[in-house]
């Protein structure tokens, strides 16, 4: 069985600026509007496959922490990250920004691209739904607008 959530119409959704150095014209600092989409997959318990206000309030969770934030590699490949007394330096492509720590979250992937903050949400998706025995499988899709979206997924339980 499926159960699937739309971020858009459920508002489960944030917005952040990044930039991917290695694109081009994505290596200019700039921001959209996300949105998060979710099918998990699994075998009903009692007539459901899980709770939809479970659902939601654990997806809001991961996605609040990066609203209205600088969403800034832990650990890039390409550039410096330097956060200390309060500031984030961030160097890259012969540009430096200076970011006020508090404006700024670290994912904790290589890249801010759409296909790695799929994957940050999915893995902290899944680590906070390993209890419920019954789900087999969890699909989180980030849409960076509407129609275009990357989508990651990985078993839950199994």
């Amino acid at each position: 069985m499926f159960l699937r959530i739309d971020g858009n119409l459920n508002r489960i959704s944030f917005s952040a600026a990044h930039f991917i150095p290695t694109i081009e014209k994505c290596s200019r600092l700039h921001g959209h509007d996300y949105s998060v989409g979710l099918e998990l997959e699994g075998d009903p318990v009692d007539g459901i496959l899980i709770d939809y206000g479970i659902v939601k309030s654990t997806l809001r969770l991961i996605v609040d922490e990066m609203d209205h934030k600088v969403l800034v590699p832990r650990n890039p490949g390409y550039s410096e990250v330097v956060c200390n007394s309060g500031k984030c330096i961030v160097k890259y492509n012969l540009k430096e920004y200076v970011f006020p720590a508090s404006d700024v979250f670290l994912l904790d992937r290589s890249m801010t691209s759409s296909e790695m903050i799929a994957d940050y949400v999915l893995g902290k998706f899944v680590e906070k739904l390993k209890g419920y025995s019954n789900l087999k499988k969890a699909r989180i899709c980030i849409y960076e607008g509407p129609g275009q979206c990357t989508c990651q997924e990985s078993a839950i339980n199994g």
